[in-house]
């Protein structure tokens, strides 16, 4: 049994963290496209043309290191579009580059007049791993139902969001390379997605665990808007960053100062002049300077965003809690386990008082008086609980509540284990909904119909909502309720679906007054 369950986890990280692409399906048809800058050379594949590894911006390296992405030039000839780009620098082995900014779409075999919605999504990672193509976001079997999907790599770790003092005095903003990368994404997709059927008027964008956090970012952000009408966030929105990443979630004096630190350790000065010597720097060397860090999982090190007051502004809570945000639609939730895949096999309380206190700061005591660990509740189910309420799933209500002021929202719960985790004992762990929606990596020897069944019901619901704004079913009854603040309910995904009051209500409430601002 314990093989068993070391094998269905294992199996999932590699799937969830593992630098690997999806492989090409068999068969696939060369397929062209026209581009505003060149012609692109893809493939069709049971209904579906596939467009891998397309540049949406000029590689940033060199001078363009540590500065806003450039679009790219047009070409000549035909640019082959069948390959997955390079991924963003992170550990593991992979294709990794400098040159990594590359997006994939998915899209139905139809004329470039469809006028289709597009499912942009943006993967997750603690803003330090992952790519967009990875194999549990394989995008044909959405696009098969009608959808344009758009998946991305951007600039991770230091590569991706060094606030450089040199580099903000150059050009007005800094630490925010890996958000700017994704606005050139989303300003390529409204300028280019019509030549793959997509209406860049239905744009949704959405991103799971770090890719929410960076949604909820783009939700706030003014260089986003008008780029994106509805948005999706998946376990994480930016009222958590402190909880998450409590070393490198700071102000702009205090990114400074910590970009200053690492400048100091390569022997350089955040100058202009530093900052030319750390863009001629080998990237290895670069990327040998690591953070000093007593973090646990699912806490990061490093850098993370900064609030520049250009990318977003400068006391982001703030402007959520006013309602001054892009006004879109937005589906967001969270799994009922986020926490589980992170607590150490021998949790003691002394990791969770640790954990509590980089994440709540002076708040800590008054967390733990609330949430003890006791004969009810060991250490390990008290940091699964506070993992997934504090780090990963009570700020999202601070955007459900601003965000219906203006537009739709609905929240969901999703409580449903993976079959192919059942043997873990984790429950539903943090990315488990991912297989779910994508339809992507489902074993057909260990999914019953049960399983399928809620897999079905929740990819149409996904659907529903990039397509109409509205995950119900159109003209059939509409079992799941827009969210309202005065009585917040959410989805409870399960075996059968209901509405339900939020859980845990009084407990949200709580950690959202105590999560440290953002300073």
């Amino acid at each position: 049994m314990e093989g068993n369950k070391l094998t269905g986890l294992n199996r999932w990280l590699s799937d969830f963290l593992a630098p690997v692409s999806a492989p090409q399906w068999p068969d696939e048809i060369p397929h062209e496209v026209d581009l505003p800058r060149g012609k692109l050379r893809g493939s069709s594949y049971d209904g579906v043309n596939i467009y891998r590894g397309i540049p949406y911006a000029q590689p940033p390296v060199g001078k363009r290191r540590f500065a806003p992405p450039v679009p790219v030039q047009p070409w000549k000839g035909v640019k082959d579009a069948t390959q997955f780009g390079p991924m963003s620098y992170q550990d593991g082995k992979g294709n990794f580059s400098e040159d990594c900014l590359y997006l994939n779409i998915w899209s139905p075999e139809a004329s470039s007049t469809a006028a289709l919605p597009v499912y942009v999504f943006i993967h997750g990672g603690g803003y330090v791993l992952g790519s967009g193509s990875q194999p549990l976001y394989e995008g044909k079997h959405l696009a098969q139902q009608g959808i344009v999907v758009v998946t991305l790599n951007y600039r991770l770790g230091t590569l991706g969001f060094l606030p450089s003092a040199a580099a903000y005095e150059e050009h007005g903003t800094t630490g925010n390379w890996g958000l700017l990368d994704m606005v050139a994404a989303l300003k390529w997709v409204q300028e280019n997605i019509r030549a793959f059927g997509g209406d860049p008027s239905r744009v949704t964008v959405g991103g799971e665990s770090a890719g929410s956090y960076a949604v909820s970012t783009l939700i706030v952000s003014p260089l986003a808007r008008g780029l994106f009408d509805q948005a999706i966030m998946q376990s994480g929105s930016l009222p958590n960053a402190t909880a998450v990443a409590p070393e490198n979630v700071l102000s702009l004096a205090q990114a400074h100062d910590k970009a200053a630190h690492f400048f100091d350790k390569l022997g350089l000065k955040d100058d202009a002049k530093g900052l030319a010597a750390l863009r001629e720097l080998p990237v290895y060397k670069l990327l040998a300077v690591s953070a000093e860090s007593t973090l646990q999982p699912p806490q990061v090190a490093g850098f993370w965003p900064v609030p520049d007051g250009h990318v977003y502004h400068a006391d982001p809570m703030e402007t959520v809690a006013k309602g001054e945000i892009n006004p879109v639609r937005l589906l967001a939730g969270f799994n009922t386990d986020e926490g589980s895949l992170f607590v150490p096999a021998e949790a003691t309380e002394q990791h969770y008082v640790s954990l509590i206190e980089s994440a709540f700061g002076d708040n800590a005591a008054e967390v733990l008086q609330r949430f003890p660990v006791n004969m009810e509740y060991s250490a390990a189910a008290r940091m699964n609980q506070l993992i997934t309420l504090g780090l990963l799933r009570s700020g999202v209500y601070l955007y459900a509540d601003a965000l219906a002021r203006h537009r739709e929202v609905y929240v969901y719960h999703f409580d449903y284990v993976d079959p192919d985790l059942a043997t873990t004992g984790l429950g539903v762990i943090h990315g488990s909904e991912l297989k779910f929606i994508f339809n992507n990596l489902i074993d057909a020897d260990t999914w019953n119909e049960e399983a399928k069944n809620v897999a079905n019901e929740m990819q149409v619901a996904w659907i529903n909502f990039i397509k109409h704004g509205n995950p119900n079913v159109p003209s059939e009854n509409q079992p799941w309720q827009k969210y309202d603040p005065a009585s917040p309910q959410e989805m409870h995904i399960a075996v059968e679906r209901k509405m339900q009051p939020v859980v845990d209500r009084d407990d949200v409430v709580f950690i959202n007054q105590r999560l440290q601002r953002q300073r």
